[in-house]
């Protein structure tokens, strides 16, 4: 049996109000910031989780060094978000994601600063959104000065500490 379909010739109406032109403007514009609330830490990464999943490019990328599990990504920005964080706890993740936020290196790099730059002063009042990025610059230039600056191994002859027993030699 067949259903006659009947198409009727419709145009769609914009609906005013539905889009507000303020947000769509650049962050220098954008008005009406002095009146944003700071959501809550897990809102935040929340949000910065979901702006990435948002982008192409980034949304693969994220999915290759996570090995599709996007739940460690959340909980990776919940920590790197964290102000009282420092680097000496972070994970291959975390770092990875750091180093994409700020290092601005390969194409993913210089895509993911900008993109997250933008995504944090959209959120966050400025003076808010410039301590945030500044902390996550500090996580960074903390990776970068371990890496330059590596723990020396002990040499063959040193004491090792033993925590229950004192120094001892080899």
């Amino acid at each position: 049996m067949t259903v006659p379909l009947r198409l009727v010739n419709q145009t769609a109406q914009p609906v005013r109000g539905a889009i507000l032109p303020r947000s769509l403007l650049p962050t220098e514009e954008f008005s009406g910031s002095e009146h944003r609330l700071e959501p809550a830490a897990f809102e935040l990464s929340f949000r910065i989780f979901a702006t990435f999943r948002a982008h192409p490019h980034i949304n693969n990328v994220l999915t290759h060094i996570s090995r599709a599990k996007w739940h460690e990504v959340e909980r990776a920005l919940d920590r790197i978000l964290d102000q009282s964080m420092t680097s000496d706890g972070l994970s291959p993740l975390e770092e990875n994601l750091v180093e994409l936020m700020v290092g601005e290196r390969g194409v993913t790099g210089k895509i993911v600063k900008p993109y997250f730059q933008a995504a944090i002063r959209r959120l966050l009042e400025p003076s808010l959104a410039e301590r945030l990025i500044r902390h996550v610059t500090a996580l960074y230039l903390e990776l970068e000065w371990k890496v330059q600056h590596p723990t020396p191994a002990p040499l063959p002859g040193e004491a090792m500490e033993d925590p229950d027993r004192g120094a001892q030699s080899q």
